[in-house]
């Protein structure tokens, strides 16, 4: 049974997922479809890129994973497959695929144009129900790539957030994204926290953030106390902000984007 995952900003209280899965199913019946997530914030690329790097690789060789975050849509930015050695990719090629084939070997990368593989007339409007649903479809039933139009070199590629260095044992770093649980996702992963401790003389280290500061890493969310705003390596390798039993970016007022200063003593 072929898998397609589906990651979109489309949300749920629509007939967008619906759709798509309906073309789908409509070309190949026997298509498991999995939701990663339609919660993306919407035309936010960089998010959508974050989540399915975190995602995609836990899923069986051979997965297609379909990524619909395109604020570009019906403009002259193209559709694009990726295969890699592991999966195949589909969606805009607006950078929100990048992050995940940085890990992988690419073996082609294909622009969608044959129009006998999409839904005509197509929409200018809604590529995901018209371009990437079908090509999935088509994609799961073991068409390769070639066959949806002309090879591409390289596709679009997102600038990854980085800490800033101040000094030796200090940095700004930036919220990437926040979560269901109001947990704020930093650019800071763990082998960073790893070295700046190294380099600090009391392997102790402060946030300041807003007008507040952490002053230890915990290993799980109950480790806090309750409302209390803690720090600690998340699954996805990265530091993040937290309140146990509460929302960190509501507590601190803070969204994707905002800055905070982490250092060693």
């Amino acid at each position: 049974m072929s898998i397609i995952t589906l990651t979109t900003d489309f949300g749920l209280d629509n007939w967008f997922v619906g759709t798509m899965k309906g073309v789908i199913k409509s070309i190949n019946p026997d298509a498991e479809v999995v939701d990663i997530t339609h919660a993306v914030r919407p035309f936010n690329i960089s998010e959508a890129a974050f989540i399915l790097r975190n995602s995609y690789g836990y899923f069986p060789s051979g997965t297609v994973h379909t990524v619909v975050v395109d604020p570009g849509v019906g403009s002259k930015r193209n559709a694009v497959v990726v295969k890699s050695r592991r999966y195949l990719f589909v969606g805009p090629d607006n950078g929100v695929l990048s992050y995940a084939v940085d890990n992988e070997e690419i073996e082609a990368i294909v622009k969608i144009e044959k129009e006998e593989y999409l839904l005509t007339p197509i929409s200018e409007t809604f590529h995901g129900r018209d371009v990437f649903a079908p090509v999935s479809a088509y994609l799961s039933l073991g068409v390769e790539p070639g066959e949806f139009g002309p090879p591409l070199k390289e596709i679009a590629r997102l600038s990854p957030s980085v800490p800033q260095r101040i000094s030796e044992r200090e940095m700004v770093g930036h919220i990437l994204c926040v979560d269901t649980f109001g947990n704020m996702v930093t650019d800071v992963t763990a082998s960073l926290v790893e070295g700046l401790l190294k380099q600090s003389k009391t392997q102790k280290f402060r946030i300041f953030i807003r007008d507040r500061e952490i002053i230890r890493i915990c290993k799980t969310y109950s480790e806090g106390k309750e409302n209390e705003l803690i720090a600690l390596i998340g699954s996805s390798g990265h530091l993040e902000i937290s309140v146990n039993r509460g929302r960190a970016a509501d507590v601190l007022g803070m969204e994707a984007g905002g800055k905070f200063i982490l250092k060693t003593t």
